[in-house]
């Protein structure tokens, strides 16, 4: 659990958690350039993959916050002989949304620098080579009250992006859920 604390609070430190930031850079069509909060009465969970190749291990992570951008819950798993990048992310997105749904949470926005993993969620007929994976996570969404996917570029993706890089940079393969954010420093 300690080391779990220590890598949270290492990426808080490096993450924008300033609730009181409001985002000039959404306009229509255009990315979430910063993470922003959710609506009231909706949870955010951004959700992340680090992809090397076939043969590496695969890092994900997911991180929650609530409308008010304090984090509620974070976590990192690894997997391993992932073939694509899109499968890893796409894999991130079944295991958060698997997750949130046992945890049960209703209203969730789920965001992610990952803008085709999105599309192939929206669009799985384009995207024949994954309509098992697909199918499991359109099911599992239909589960939540009200949902929603976003895109984020990195930037406003960056601390659960850091949390999956976690795996692939720094080879933490330890699987983990932590509540909050420890008040050490």
């Amino acid at each position: 659990m300690d080391k779990a604390r220590n890598d949270y609070n290492a990426l808080a430190e490096v993450n924008i958690l300033n609730s009181s930031q409001e985002s000039d850079d959404m306009a229509a069509g255009t990315a979430i350039v910063k993470w922003e909060k959710p609506s009231l009465s909706f949870v955010k969970c951004n959700i992340d993959a680090s992809w090397v190749n076939a043969t590496e291990n695969t890092g994900a992570s997911w991180l929650l916050r609530n409308s008010s951008g304090e984090p509620l819950l974070h976590s990192r798993r690894s997997f391993s002989a992932i073939s694509t990048k899109l499968e890893a992310e796409l894999l991130s997105f079944s295991w958060a949304i698997d997750c949130l749904s046992d945890l049960r949470f209703g209203k969730v926005v789920f965001e992610s620098s990952s803008y085709l993993a999105g599309e192939a969620i929206f669009r799985p007929e384009m995207f024949l080579g994954f309509q098992d994976l697909l199918a499991h996570i359109r099911d599992k969404l239909s589960g939540f009250r009200l949902w929603n996917i976003s895109y984020a570029q990195l930037q406003g993706n960056r601390c659960a992006h850091e949390i999956a890089l976690s795996v692939t940079r720094d080879h933490r393969y330890q699987s983990y859920i932590a509540h909050g954010i420890s008040e050490e420093r």
